[in-house]
């Protein structure tokens, strides 16, 4: 092997050579190069690996969000729903309102009877498919990082839904009128059923308790057990009973006869036999309250076919025969007879002269069909008409409710005006008579003015109060002669 016999000068020489030289094979800009391709390779590997992050990032939220079940931590009705399908929890949501429908359920009982309240009768609308569109719309709503905060949210925090009810209040107020008309029971008072005219006597009915449902306590009732859930609850239906106030035995102390009058009649047969055809015609009459009886009503037109006779009447001031003559009796008893019962008079006539048989002011004419006697029944209770003629008397009883505390009514007439006739003779033309005959017409007669009162008494016959009817006046007539001489003109007083 040759030694290197250089000397150190040499050597250090030669190695300051030899790096020159190294340097002039790799110069200073490639180190340059090589490090920024380093640079850029590490750059790059730093966004490719932000961008897988990202990557990552965005399929896990994808993923996240594209599932077909409700998410983790939805809850309904205290059920946690994630994991479920739709059809899962709308089969959860059906069990829980089939439950709840089977449930609602209540009882209203009165004595024996009860009312079932089911939905049947009182529709009940659920909010759960509502609801549960809501709970589905967890995480599926908004932009995809607000859906995923919802469902990071949820599974954190929890999202809890509740589902109610409600029922058809309208319902219930109709089904508590069902039960009221059905329970509801009139009171009834004892009244009077029929009046028995062949023995006078009278027959009432009972008394009945009445029942009224408080309707707007029994509508509060259910709504509140409903409201509260409190289902199988059995309500008693409030009310309370309705007591008369007019019992059976009340009633018997106040019927009876109320007023009676009777008027002598005459021997003639004729007139009896009209008046007691007339009487008749009244007996067992009924006038119910607010109702008017007629006198020509009952007996209709006096005909011969009805069995009424010619006799003496009053027609035109001037006494003549006619068939029904004497009835106007009967209907100035009958008159005398209602206003002592304190009956309503509505249309009553005097005759042309004081009658035999009533005092003056106190009779009641009647002719078919102008004039007639009309009263009328203002009481609360019907009143019954009996009438009849036997032995030359005519009678009329009014039976129904007697005035209070013994009470009656009578009649007392004052003469106010006594009026004298013309003592000259009224000459009175009258085609009628057969030419150059004359006969009497009217007779002279007195007339007078009449003060007519109703006197009230108590039970022991002393005056309580007096009231005047009417007016009665019957005209003063001169003796009348009737002729016929040929002429038509009336002849001069003589």
């Amino acid at each position: 092997m040759a030694l290197d016999r250089r000397t150190p000068e040499r050597s250090e020489r030669a190695g300051r050579a030899d790096a020159k030289e190294e340097r002039s094979l790799f110069p200073v800009w490639t180190l340059i190069v090589i490090l920024g391709c380093a640079g850029l390779w590490l750059a790059g590997a730093k966004v490719y690996q932000n961008q897988m992050a990202a990557y990552e990032s965005y399929a896990a939220i994808r993923q996240a969000v594209s599932s077909d079940t409700f998410y983790p931590g939805v809850t309904l009705d205290g059920t946690d729903l994630g994991g479920m399908s739709m059809s899962d929890a709308q089969a959860l949501i059906d069990s829980s309102q089939a439950e709840t429908k089977a449930a609602f359920s209540l009882i209203v009982a009165s004595r024996e009877r009860r009312w079932h309240i089911t939905p049947e009768q009182v529709p009940v609308t659920f909010d759960a498919q509502a609801v549960l569109a809501r709970a589905w719309a967890v995480g599926r709503t908004g932009t995809l990082e607000e859906r995923y905060a919802q469902i990071q949210h949820a599974a954190q925090n929890g999202v809890h839904f509740k589902t109610g009810y409600t029922y058809d209040r309208n319902a219930v107020a109709g089904l508590v009128d069902i039960i009221g008309d059905s329970l509801d029971m009139e009171v009834k008072n004892a009244t009077l059923d029929a009046f028995d005219v062949s023995n006078r006597t009278f027959t009432f009915s009972e008394a009945q308790r009445g029942y009224r449902v408080d309707r707007e306590r029994l509508s509060a009732d259910i709504l509140a057990a409903l409201d509260a859930g409190e289902y199988g609850t059995a309500l008693i239906v409030p009310g309370e009973v309705l007591e008369p106030t007019l019992y059976r035995a009340q009633l018997e102390g106040l019927f009876g006869r109320i007023s009676s009058f009777t008027t002598n009649t005459t021997k003639d047969k004729d007139r009896n036999t009209n008046i007691a055809l007339s009487a008749g015609a009244l007996n067992g009459r009924v006038v119910l309250p607010g109702e008017t009886l007629s006198f020509n009503e009952c007996t209709g037109q006096r005909t011969g076919a009805k069995g009424y006779r010619e006799a003496g009447a009053i027609a035109g001031g001037v006494l003549v025969d006619d068939t029904g003559g004497g009835v106007c009796q009967t209907s100035s008893t009958l008159f005398n007879a209602v206003v002592r019962a304190d009956l309503k008079i509505v249309k009553r006539s005097a005759h042309s002269w004081p009658s035999s048989y009533v005092e003056k002011g106190e009779d009641a004419t009647v002719n078919w069909p102008s004039l007639d006697f009309v009263f009328k029944n203002e009481g609360e209770f019907p009143v019954f008409v009996v009438a009849w003629y036997e032995d030359q008397k005519v009678t009329v009883e009014i039976y129904g409710q007697m005035l209070p505390d013994g009470m009656t009514i009578d009649l007392e007439s004052k003469v106010i005006k006594t009026i004298k006739p013309s003592d000259e003779l009224l000459y009175t033309f009258d085609a009628s008579l057969p030419v150059g005959t004359r006969q009497f017409g009217r007779e002279k007669r007195t007339g007078y003015e009449v003060d007519t009162y109703k006197v009230y008494k108590d039970k022991d016959g002393n005056e309580i109060e007096r009231k005047k009817l009417w007016t009665t006046t019957y005209r003063a007539t001169q003796k009348e002669i009737l002729y016929n001489d040929g002429s038509g003109a009336a002849a001069q007083g003589e």
